[in-house]
């Protein structure tokens, strides 16, 4: 499964961004390889969310791990618990929710 994160920073270390279209980067994270990689978010300099939805649909991107629904059908939202968290820390809250 992959899973796109929104995120302060390009790194597992870096700060879990709670606002989906404010978010500076989004890391993609693949469960299977257990790889990820970090791009800067289509929506960071404008803000608009449907800018980064059409993106996420554009790239088949299902599953994200975000602070709050965004009101699409489309997406498989998780909102984590603790929003004061790295990227990491938010992963592993949501691969435990599944028993991955």
């Amino acid at each position: 499964m992959k899973i796109i994160i929104t995120s302060d920073g390009e790194w597992m270390n870096s700060k879990f961004c709670p606002h989906f279209e404010e978010c500076k980067y989004i890391i993609l994270y693949d469960t299977k390889t257990k790889e990820y990689s970090s791009m800067k978010s289509p929506a960071y300099q404008t803000k608009d969310k449907n800018k980064l939805i059409s993106f996420l649909k554009a790239i088949f991107m299902k599953n994200i791990i975000t602070g709050k629904d965004i009101d699409d059908k489309y997406f498989k939202i998780y909102i984590p618990q603790k929003k004061e968290a790295t990227i990491e820390e938010v992963l592993i809250e949501f691969l435990e929710s599944l028993n991955i």
